[in-house]
């Protein structure tokens, strides 16, 4: 609260601070200080002295405790399309880095949970997309051992994919083991 309103509302009553401690039963003390601006008053302190100086309460109060404090963020509608992108490697390889990347490019500043899961999709895709390549090439040279391996991560990737998609539509935490952290959460 500006320091001055209220010793100017009390001076155009006439009022010494006493007088309007007496009418309001707020203390001299605590007049003193809301006029100095050394506290913040209660907002039932500020009604009793506004109803004793008839004026509304509201011009006692700081301009910005009469805003609407801004939402906290609710989870967004997006957060599954994040995971869901991801599966898009089953249909072309790379899609299943770039199709996340490109949400949480434009989608990053909106939400801070869109930054955190986009970031987390993105690492661990991107991970298993390079784990993928020695395994093919295992495949091709080696096949008992690359066949397997090829097939592990794959179907890993799936279920993680799977199961964070399920967790984001709950607003569950979502957690992508296996996951190097190329772009820091």
């Amino acid at each position: 609260m500006p320091s001055t309103d209220l010793a100017i509302y009390r001076r155009r009553k006439g009022y010494t601070q006493e007088q309007l401690s007496e009418l309001s039963g707020v203390t001299t003390r605590t007049i003193q200080r809301i006029e100095k601006g050394t506290v913040v008053p209660h907002t039932q302190t500020l009604k009793m002295l506004a109803e004793h100086l008839e004026i509304d309460m509201a011009l006692l109060m700081d301009p910005e405790e009469l805003t609407v404090p801004p939402a906290t963020p609710k989870p967004g509608r997006l957060l599954p399309l994040f995971h869901l992108l991801g599966l898009a490697g089953l249909l072309l390889p790379v899609l299943n880095v770039i199709l996340p990347f490109s949400l949480w490019l434009f989608k990053r500043e909106e939400n801070p949970e869109y930054n955190r899961q986009g970031k987390q999709v993105i690492n661990f895709q991107l991970t298993m997309t390079i784990l993928f390549f020695p395994s093919i090439v295992l495949m091709v040279y080696f096949f008992p051992v690359g066949f397997p391996l090829t097939m592990f991560l794959y179907l890993f990737m799936v279920i993680m994919s799977l199961v964070n998609l399920f967790r984001s539509a709950k607003s569950s935490p979502v957690n992508y083991p296996i996951s190097y952290p190329f772009f820091r959460l």
